[in-house]
């Protein structure tokens, strides 16, 4: 006798189909999590030159985190290398928003 190819039943693709629905809600979930946790810090724009070292040093009343807790940060939280950083790029920083509207250090 042969065995016949058996293929999935309506109900397995469902359980599939709904496994990766929640593995996309769930990724989706953590991703907003994290990106809302910044919310409260300055975002800024690269120009032609700059570096994450040049910008830690320049918002250095603002913080207080050592330059290499800085650039850690900022390649954390902004899920890049700070070696390949280019011009038109958006950054945070860990400066609260706050502080540089109250004129602690703008750039």
């Amino acid at each position: 006798m042969r065995k016949q190819a058996r293929g999935l039943s309506g109900i397995d693709f469902l359980v599939i189909i709904s496994f990766v629905a929640v593995l996309i809600f769930v990724f989706v979930s953590l991703r907003a999590a994290a990106a809302e946790g910044y919310d409260r810090y300055t975002e800024i724009e690269l120009e032609r030159g700059d570096t994450v070292l040049e910008i830690a040093e320049e918002y250095r009343d603002a913080h207080e985190l050592s330059d290499r807790n800085f650039i850690s940060w900022v390649e954390e939280a902004n899920k890049i290398d700070a070696d390949r950083i280019v011009a038109g790029d958006t950054l945070i920083i860990p400066v609260e928003a706050n502080a540089t509207a109250l004129g602690v250090k703008e750039k």
